[in-house]
Formats: structure tokens, sequence, C-alpha cells
């Protein structure tokens, strides 16, 4: 099929009986992972279910999963399927035996027949356990809030139970079941993929999404972090209510996304909007636009010559020379409490807008990447406490923040990675306060088997000031400042420097 012969891949056949010269195998398109730093447990996602279609290993599309590799990050783009050079069809790289749910000549007949499908004569599920157990350092804010420096509570936190696969060449599917305190469907969304045009150039994805794309890599585009973007959310610094976080995963809605001469890329998506718990969910109001291009290293749907020869090296599948930037806009909407009420919550719309942008640099098995975002909200804060029996005032000023984030990693092995991590939240409001925090986040990844890894991470926090909630929580923060007056939000003028944790996050797939 598609790619050049490489170590570990498997001839393939078209339908036309032609053998083709080679097919790079591919695991996945998401998977598993090192989690939401420094809460009592992270989540980890992995897709054995690619696996088993392909007939092939991890390392095809990952290095420590979740870290996708250039050929995966293809493949995740193409709407799970593999690319191809030659011009053929995912279903030449097909390795697992698939029930055909009706006959090719039915697609002559349409209307007048059902358009036939597919499915696998197995049934295309993987498994995922994950867990991870944070050390309090002494004398750290995270051992106060804890009130314990380790126990072993979260070591077996998960489990995850993926389906995903093909319908045809241009339907694809993937979903997600979480199984914790309780069950809940993460993702849940159908790909139709081709719709018109060049491949690869219009796509339309629906249902429950993995996350809306707002840079050209996955979610869980990071070694050492859950997430390459940041997990903060700029509405809980300032009202205790707000959990929208700027490009996290599991939103329902529609996006409409391409790939243009193999060096371009973009998405459009409108997405459900946010709501406090108690209120009722508003009409859908946010919408994202992203574009992205990448220079050198393999494009990015796999299938352009580029730079060189755009084909991985089968040697080192994660190394490769190239830059990609991205920028990207999102509008947004949320309902608050604005905690006025006297029992139930007070509703506050929240109406937001945020601009960002990223950097990814390889240099063959060095890796940096690099991002900001700026959030404008037009009314986020909390009023005056509600006192017995009477409501109080709500505050509609608007307020605004900066998420920056840097990460850079280098890959010693294919099973060993260590990196650091920096981010830096700053909260700034139309009244003059204001407080930063950084969090440094050294770390290892490590892979001792193909669906077996451990990530250990370190939390070193600075923070001067606090947001107007008084804490840094929503921004995966311990640190806070020694108090200087009141209200919390006047205590700028002091900083607080101090090492909060160390976890260990595991996982296995399969």
């Amino acid at each position: 099929m598609t790619m050049q012969p490489a170590v570990g891949s498997l001839a393939v056949r078209s339908r036309s009986g032609r053998r083709k010269p080679g097919a790079l195998p591919l695991f996945v398109a998401s998977a598993a992972a090192a989690v939401t730093f420094f809460a009592a447990t992270r989540e980890a996602r992995a897709v054995p279910s690619f696996a088993r279609k392909y007939q092939t290993g991890c390392q095809t599309c990952h290095t420590v999963y979740p870290m996708l590799n250039p050929f995966g990050e293809a493949f995740r783009r193409n709407g799970y399927r593999f690319p191809s050079r030659n011009g053929g069809v995912d279903s030449d790289s097909e390795k697992s035996p698939m029930l055909q749910l009706g006959q090719e000549e039915y697609k002559k007949t349409f209307p007048n027949s059902v358009w036939p499908g597919k499915i696998p004569e197995s049934i295309p599920l993987g498994v995922m356990f994950n867990g991870s157990v944070p050390v309090n350092l002494p004398g750290s804010e995270a051992k106060d809030q804890a009130g314990n420096t380790f126990t072993w509570g979260g070591i077996a936190a998960e489990v995850h139970l993926f389906g995903a696969g093909a319908l045809s060449d241009t339907l694809t599917y993937f979903t997600q079941v979480t199984i914790a305190d309780s069950v809940d469907i993460e993702t849940a969304y159908l790909l139709w993929n081709d719709i018109v045009g060049p491949s690869h150039a219009v796509n339309l994805w629906v249902g429950r999404l993995f996350a809306p794309q707002l840079t050209s890599f996955g979610l869980h585009s990071s070694y050492l972090s859950d997430t390459m973007m940041p997990a903060v959310s700029v509405a809980g610094l300032y009202n205790p209510s707000g959990t929208f976080t700027l490009g996290q995963g599991h939103t329902d809605g529609a996006e409409l996304n391409g790939t243009l001469a193999h060096r371009f890329d973009y998405a459009i998506g409108w997405v459900a909007s946010s709501n406090a718990s108690g209120l009722s969910m508003p009409n859908a109001e946010d919408a994202y636009a992203h574009i992205g291009v990448k220079i050198g290293g393999v494009s990015f749907d796999g299938e352009g010559e580029g730079s060189g020869t755009g084909v991985p090296d089968p040697l080192k599948p994660w190394a490769e020379r190239s830059i990609t930037f991205d920028v990207f806009g999102y509008h947004g909407m949320a309902n608050l409490d604005n905690g006025t009420g006297v029992v139930s919550p007070t509703m506050q719309r929240d109406r937001f807008n945020a601009l960002g942008a990223a950097l990814r640099v390889h240099f063959d098995s060095l890796m940096f990447t690099a991002g900001g975002q700026a959030e404008f909200h037009q009314s986020p804060y909390q009023g005056s406490a509600a006192a017995a029996g009477v409501a109080g005032a709500p505050n509609t000023d608007s307020a605004r923040a900066f998420v920056q984030y840097d990460e850079l990693d280098y890959v010693i092995f294919p099973w060993l990675v260590p990196g650091v991590r920096a981010e830096i939240t700053q909260t700034t409001v139309d009244g003059g306060d204001a407080g930063t925090l950084i969090r440094l986040i050294p770390g290892i990844a490590l892979l001792p088997r193909s669906n077996f890894r451990l990530i250990l991470t370190g939390d070193i926090e600075r923070a001067t000031g606090l947001p107007t909630t008084g804490s840094w929580a929503a921004a995966g923060g311990f640190v806070s400042p020694p108090l200087v007056g009141t209200p919390p939000s006047a205590n700028g003028q002091r900083s607080n420097f101090k090492a909060e944790q160390i976890q260990l996050t595991a996982g296995v797939s399969y």
C-alpha cells in the first residue's frame, strides 16, 4: 500500500491482486496515557482495536504511547485509516478477517438496495487499565491539602473499553467507555472521510468528539502530560463553578476538517457549550477554527513527498526534521453559578473568546513544543455572597488570562524518553488584579513492554499572587503565596516557590 519497505513491514495486496511494495504497518490512532498532572488519578487511553485490525505493533504509530510518531499522526488525521502513496484504500491494509454486510454489487443498484457495509469477524474491542500514585512532598501545600504523604489510593483507578474500526473505506468510528466510580461514554463519533475533492481534503466528524482540534496534533500529544495544551480552566480561576478547559476532550458536536496539498491542515467545529452543576445546558454556541502548516518531515497525511522522502525512518520512526505551526480561534459560552443565590445556583452567562498558537520543532530525536493561548471572558466572576434569606449581588466584570507552555523531549531509545515541561498561567483582570503560576515538570516516560508504560514526573511550582478564587487548583497547582492583604486577589506582591509532588503513572492495554 503506502509506505516504502521498512523493517517489520507487512506486504499487502490491492483488490486487483497486485502486490504492493510495502506497507508500514500501524497500531493505533490514539491511546493511553499519562494524564492530568497531580490529581489523585490520571486517565489513560489505548486502542488495541487497530493493532488487531492491521496485525501490527504499537511502535508503528507510537513511541511511548499515547505519544504518536509522525506516521501515527497521519493515521489519526486521515480518520484512523492507513496513509497511501499509491492510490490504495484503507481496506487494502486490513489483516483481520472482515464480514461483508452485503455484496459490492448492491452499490450499483442503490437506492433500490441497501448500501453494503462491513464489520470485523471478531469484536473490535480494546481494554486499558490505568492508575497512579502521588507522593506529596513534606512541607508542601499538596501534603497539607491531602493530609498525607503517600497512600496506595488510585493504583487501580479506571478501566477503559475501546471500540474502533471502519464501516467502509471512507466511514470509520471511534468509541470509548470509561468505568471508574461510574460508567461514562467519553467518546463516540463517526468519521465520514473524503466527502468531496482530493483525498483528505474534506472530512466530517460527528458525535462525542475525542477533542476539538485546535492544533495539528492529537489531544495526548505530550510525553509528560495527559494533554499537549495545559488543563487550565481559566473560568475556574475566577469562579469555582467554571469547568470549561480550552482544547480538552469529549465534546458533543461536529467538525469539518481536512488536509490540503499534504502540508496544510484545517478544522472548523461547532460543539456544545458548558454549564455549571445545577444549571441548564445552554444552546450550542461554541465554535472554533484552526489552520496549520508543516515544513519538512512526513507530510500531514503521510502521502506527500515534501522535504526528502516524506517517509519515516524505519529504524527511528519518531525522528524527523520538521517545523509545524498552528493558529486557532475559539468562541464559547458557559452558564456559571454567580453565587448570589440563597439555596439553588443562580445563572450567569459568561461568553468568552480565545486566540492561540503552537509550534512544534523536530530535529531528529529531539522535539520541542511551545504554545500559548489568551482567553477573554465577559463575566466569569461570582457576586457577593448571599446572606441568610437574602440574595447577593452579581459581579459581571470582565477578565482575561494567558496560558503558555513549553516541552522539550529527547528519545534516547524508543522505550526511554526523558523531558521537561513548563506551564505558565497569568491571570489579569480589568480591575488590575493579577497572579502568576509557573509549574516546572521534569519527567521520564518508559515503555518496559509494548503495551505497558510508566511515566514518572515531578511538580515544582512558583506562584506570585492568587487568582480571585484564592486557589491555583483550576490551573493544576498547589502552591499558595503568603498572605499580605485581603481579599486573596490582593496578595500579588509575595511569591512562593516549592516542590510539591512526585507522581508515577502506569497503564497496560490489550
